[in-house]
């Protein structure tokens, strides 16, 4: 039974009494003292919680700018080229990056490069067995490098089998099961290595037809290469580059003309060649620039707010009023990862100011479009340069230079940093208070009880009192009456 059925229970026992509800004066007493301390520990958890909400808010603004800088690393992806073939049946480009420059080059393809291909004997069936279902060895030497054996396990012994097994070993050869006809009763397994003239290679086993027939001129492999025969010899790829001759052992090619990857399709006859016209780009980094100079103003506005106890934004306005130093901190390290010079200057361009990007006397990032256009015009391998070191690919652990992108990304995630971070380590102070809010919450809880226990009894002890004042009046007065009557008829 609660306390205040009990209560209850003893003052319907009681008569008159006072008339008074203890029960209900003995809460609002014990309410009228625990209000003002429990608003105020309410008070500082919800505080707690919107400096929480207000740090997530800020890293989330930070870790988009860090995000964009990392856009900004690579030479590559500054800048998005178009490259353009005169006549695709011949050349083709298949692809370009950040590093291709403007210019028109000639390409004149003699010929292709091939790769090895042989062809087996002659089976009835996939599964037609070679070796009575017992296990063999084939082995695949190559012009240069070590050979591979390969294990042909009992029960593979088919040209499935065979097929699954080179496959699998990786020795840089490609095997294919190929039927003849439409029928299904004749197969050969075909084998074509890599493209170039030193990718050749041989084909060998335990068995009594060591070769399986990929060697043997009455399989078609008539092509002869220094006394090993093939279907098709395997060869370099020649061509001329403005002129220059010169071979490469595949058909696609990203080396000739730098940033760009080209595709030989054909050979020219009587000396013509395919001229690659390349268009570089500025745009790509113009844009990133734009989007650098959105996202560092927000992340400015997102400080604004959280340190202005006037702000409007209800949900965490505000919320950082009280930790200005994590307000300066944020501010100031924003700004210097922005500001500073790179450590890959190039030229004249040794900072982001010299590129269209500057602060102005509000603290805002402005971005200087025609600034950045005369610039970008006749100095973009130094903007390049300055932001990327003009390298791909980079972490920062590998020794290389980096570049202002780089240079701000390490400076941006002192910040964010899963340990050390300021977020982190301020995220992780607040969630401590709110534990220990919750807990003088506890403890003020139980220390009230205690109270509106204290005064129920006492209120008890006082109705108790007066119910006996009561009944000791009534008797008096009973007795009174009667003395007055006493005598009467």
């Amino acid at each position: 039974m609660s306390t205040e059925n009990v209560a209850s229970t003893v003052l319907l026992g009681m008569g008159k009494g006072s008339g008074i509800d203890i029960v209900k004066l003995a809460r609002d007493l014990t309410d009228v003292e625990k209000a003002p301390r429990e608003s105020k520990l309410n008070a500082s958890i919800e505080e707690s919680e919107a400096k929480i909400s207000g740090l997530a808010v800020l890293k989330f603004n930070v870790q988009l700018l860090i995000d964009q800088f990392n856009s900004l690393n690579d030479a590559s992806e500054l800048a998005t080229p178009a490259a353009t073939s005169s006549d695709i049946t011949k050349v083709s480009v298949t692809a370009t990056d950040g590093s291709a420059l403007s210019g028109i080059s000639d390409i004149g393809v003699t010929s292709l490069a091939a790769a090895q291909r042989n062809k087996s004997n002659q089976y009835s069936s996939t599964t037609q067995s070679l070796n009575s279902g017992n296990a063999f060895t084939l082995t695949i030497t190559p012009g240069t490098g070590t050979a591979s054996s390969i294990s042909i396990e009992a029960g593979n012994d088919t040209p499935q089998g065979i097929v699954n097994a080179i496959n699998a070993a990786n020795a840089g050869v490609n095997a294919t099961l190929l039927a003849e006809d439409s029928s299904g009763s004749n197969y050969r397994i075909m084998l074509e290595g890599a493209t170039g003239a030193a990718n050749s290679f041989a084909i060998s086993s335990t068995l009594v037809d060591s070769d399986l027939g990929f060697h043997d001129t009455t399989n078609g492999n008539t092509t002869d290469n220094s006394g090993l025969k093939s279907l098709q010899n395997p060869a370099d790829a020649a061509l001329t580059y403005n002129g220059v001759s010169i071979t490469r052992s595949s058909n696609n090619l990203n080396d000739v003309i730098p940033g760009v990857t080209l595709s030989l399709n054909a050979t020219h006859s009587g000396g013509a060649t395919t001229s690659v016209n390349v268009v570089s780009d500025q745009t790509t980094l113009k844009t990133k620039l734009q989007d650098l100079v959105t996202l560092y103003n927000d992340v400015k506005f997102a400080l604004d707010e959280l340190s202005n106890v006037d702000s409007e934004e209800e949900e965490v306005g505000g919320a950082l009023a009280g930790d200005l130093a994590t307000i300066r901190t944020v501010r100031d390290t924003i700004y210097q990862a922005v500001t500073q010079d790179s450590s890959t200057p190039s030229g004249n361009i040794k900072a982001m100011r010299d590129i269209g990007v500057s602060v102005d006397r509000e603290g805002k990032l402005i971005f200087t479009e025609s600034t950045y256009d005369t610039v970008a015009a006749s100095n973009f391998d130094d903007i390049s340069t300055m932001l990327s070191a003009g390298n791909n690919n980079q972490s920062r652990y590998d020794g290389q230079s980096q570049g202002l992108a780089t240079d701000a990304v390490i400076k941006l995630e002192t910040l964010t940093d899963s340990i050390s971070g300021i977020f982190v380590t301020r995220t992780t102070s607040a969630q401590t208070a709110i534990k220990r809010y919750e807990a003088d919450l506890q403890t003020l809880e139980t220390r009230m009880e205690a109270v509106y226990q204290r005064y129920l009894q006492q209120f008890t002890v006082m109705e108790s009192l007066v119910n006996t004042l009561n009944s000791t009046r009534e008797s008096m007065a009973t007795t009174w009456e009667n003395m007055a009557n006493f005598g009467k008829d």
